[in-house]
């Protein structure tokens, strides 16, 4: 496995003074190592965890490599590489060294996110299960919750609310701040179960608890996207105007950043408009169409819905999507 470095940004440089601060208070280089990742850029957290080898090699707990080589195989797969991934995947199982162990969690872990994001999610269920039933038995809250919220994504519909809560539990009653950083990332999951399964309302109280938790947190970014969907939950009520306040405020602070357009924010506002029979509908939807057609992703796995904003733009007669209700 190939492990080259490239120039770290100033951000992950910053994050590697905070570990080293850390380590030296902090007997848990693994829970640091967690806490920094950078989820929206995985070139830049493998930089960051490839730069821990060396101190991971010559450490004396025998799960901190491990993990650390597991973190590196998730970002392949956050990356779409899954051959990478299960490159690295066999080198951490090799290390393993106890079957009962925080590694041997890591690596059930990203082999089931792979086997996820590869289309298996069964043999992905075993895989989490599995790493469920270890953390809980050694104890490891932050561990047991990622399993758990694991197994309620992969899970059908009508189990995932099980492992939503089963996840919110140990959250809630963890004396880890680590596992109660989760809390965050259930809200948001378990809104979107019920908002899969028409029951908007429930899934409103959740995103708000989601915007509310990362606002505290000072975590700007995920505030702003739990806040769309808010704004997504609001419009699936019929509340066209509370919803189209929420996404015009985020286009705003997006815009004031210097930072360019949110595809999603631009399309959400286009959806408003339409079913409120506004001719502006159709500058918004080409403008969500330029934006969101420039993602490889959507352009691969969504094309009827690029092809929609698409017609939607030239004014071609598609009917809105009446709001539902609970």
């Amino acid at each position: 496995m190939a492990r080259n470095l490239i120039p770290a940004p100033t951000q992950l440089v910053f994050a590697l003074v905070l570990l080293s601060s850390a380590a030296t208070v902090n007997a848990d280089p693994i829970a640091e190592m967690m806490a920094l990742w950078q989820y929206d850029k995985p070139r830049e957290s493998a930089v960051f965890f490839s730069s821990l080898i060396a101190e991971a090699t010559e450490s004396a707990n025998d799960d901190y490599l491990p993990a650390v080589l597991s973190q590196i195989a998730r970002t392949y797969v956050l990356r779409g590489d899954l051959r990478a991934a299960q490159q690295q995947l066999d080198e951490v199982a090799g290390l393993i060294k106890d079957p009962e162990s925080r590694a041997q969690v890591f690596y059930f872990l990203e082999l089931g996110r792979a086997f996820n994001t590869n289309g298996d999610r069964k043999q992905a269920r075993i895989l989490f299960r599995d790493a469920f039933r270890i953390s809980e038995r050694i104890g490891d809250d932050y561990l047991s919750i990622d399993a758990a919220h694991m197994m309620s994504i992969a899970e059908e519909l009508h189990n995932q609310h099980r492992w939503n809560v089963i996840a919110l539990k140990i959250a809630e009653k963890s004396d880890s701040e680590l596992a109660q950083g989760w809390l965050g990332t259930l809200y948001n999951n378990m809104g979107w179960t019920y908002f899969d399964e028409a029951q908007y309302t429930k899934a409103l109280e959740l995103f708000e608890s989601a915007a509310a938790f990362r606002q505290q947190r000072g975590q700007r970014r995920r505030e702003q996207i739990a806040r769309w969907a808010v704004g997504r939950t609001l419009r699936a009520l019929g509340r066209l105007s509370q919803a189209l306040d929420i996404q015009v405020r985020l286009l705003d602070e997006r815009v004031a950043s210097g930072l360019d357009a949110d595809g999603q924010v631009v399309e959400e506002i286009a959806e408003i408009r339409h079913l409120q029979g506004s001719q502006d509908a159709r500058t918004y939807f080409a403008r969500a169409y330029r934006l969101l057609s420039a993602d490889p992703y959507l352009v691969e796995n969504e094309p009827e819905r690029l092809a929609r904003l698409q017609a939607l733009s030239t004014g071609t007669d598609i009917p809105a999507v009446a709001p539902l209700t609970d």
